[in-house]
């Protein structure tokens, strides 16, 4: 008797299995790939694939999307019926790339047996000048003022003649441009070489610089860069921003930017009189705290009325250092008027 139950049980299960995927709902997409052939740079070309329920249940496409930002589908339909279809547009941008693209939409539905379905789509990008970095965008890391970084961006044309480059100084005149036109020898090669100058001021600095070129088609393009220069001491956090609190408490960090570096904080004063400063050296020669306590003017002060509630000063840390004599922390705070 139990031999008999547990072979119905059996049965009636391997049923289920294999009736299930018929009642369901089943994804079908064509095509399943698509080239858009030669295209030049920052052209923008469009194609669609048709998604249709090929099941008996009810198919939801849960997500479309792409690999890229360069790629964008679109759905009008996310429910389909049984036998029913709806296309998915796909654009697809080349921007800076160059050679052969490959870019991937993923389409995510309830297929219980497919529930993934990956479209490709391919192109082979042309241009008549390669830059690297394809971003045209140099980022310097994190330097002391007063040293000097250079980055190079390099130009490779790919007619027959050769190539020409020029340029001026940045839009901001923050950093230092040379021009390296025949690189190596190589007439189709140019390098733009940009340097962080000994006398950029601390902070985070962005910029940009025209450059022009011989090529018709690719006559100018701008390439960006960004830097952040520190002092030889810094503070951490570098700036106070306080919003609606009730009181100030808050301790400062000052350290050298590099090990090794001695120095001592000899006083320390904010010009919002509010906050009271207090100095502690944490690590003889090596690290100080700076203590910060204080409460926020009542919204009827004068001071208060006249900034509309929003409170701006400097805390000017002065040291022994002759580079860094004074270091100045950014201080904010709102009240609510």
């Amino acid at each position: 008797m139990r031999q008999l139950i547990a072979r119905t049980a059996l049965a009636l299960t391997l049923a289920t299995l294999l009736t299930a995927p018929a009642l369901a709902q089943v994804i079908a997409v064509t095509p399943m790939s698509h080239d858009f052939g030669d295209m030049k740079q920052q052209e923008t070309k469009t194609t669609k694939v048709t998604v249709t329920n090929e099941g008996a249940g009810l198919l939801q496409i849960q997500n479309v999307d792409a690999d890229c930002g360069c790629t964008i589908p679109t759905l009008s339909k996310y429910s389909l019926a049984p036998g029913e279809s709806t296309d998915i547009v796909i654009e697809f941008n080349s921007k800076k790339f160059n050679g052969n693209v490959v870019k991937v939409i993923h389409i995510e539905t309830n297929d219980p047996l497919n529930p993934t379905v990956d479209v490709m789509v391919t192109a082979t990008v042309h241009t008549p000048l390669i830059i690297a970095p394809a971003t045209q965008r140099l980022g310097f890391s994190q330097s002391l003022q007063g040293e000097t970084m250079t980055q190079r961006a390099t130009l490779t044309a790919t007619g027959d003649g050769a190539l020409v480059v020029t340029a001026e100084k940045t839009r901001k005149d923050l950093f230092d441009i040379k021009v390296i036109n025949n690189l190596d020898g190589n007439p189709k090669m140019a390098a733009v070489d940009v340097t962080v100058p000994a006398t950029m001021d601390p902070g985070r600095h962005r910029d940009n610089v025209r450059i022009a070129t011989n090529i018709a088609e690719f006559p100018t393009f701008d390439l960006e860069m960004q830097a952040w220069v520190v002092q030889e001491i810094t503070a951490s956090p570098a700036r106070l921003t306080y919003r609606f609190k009730k009181s100030f408490q808050q301790s400062v960090r000052v350290a050298p930017f590099r090990k090794g570096l001695e120095f001592k904080v000899l006083s320390a004063e904010c010009d919002l009189p509010e906050f009271k400063i207090e100095v502690i050296e944490t690590i003889a020669n090596e690290e100080t705290k700076i203590m910060i306590k204080g409460q926020p003017l009542s919204k009827t002060d004068e001071r208060a009325i006249k900034a509309n509630g929003r409170m701006a000063g400097t805390i000017r840390v002065h040291t022994d250092l002759e580079h860094t004599p004074v270091l100045e922390i950014p201080v904010t705070y709102m009240i609510r008027m």
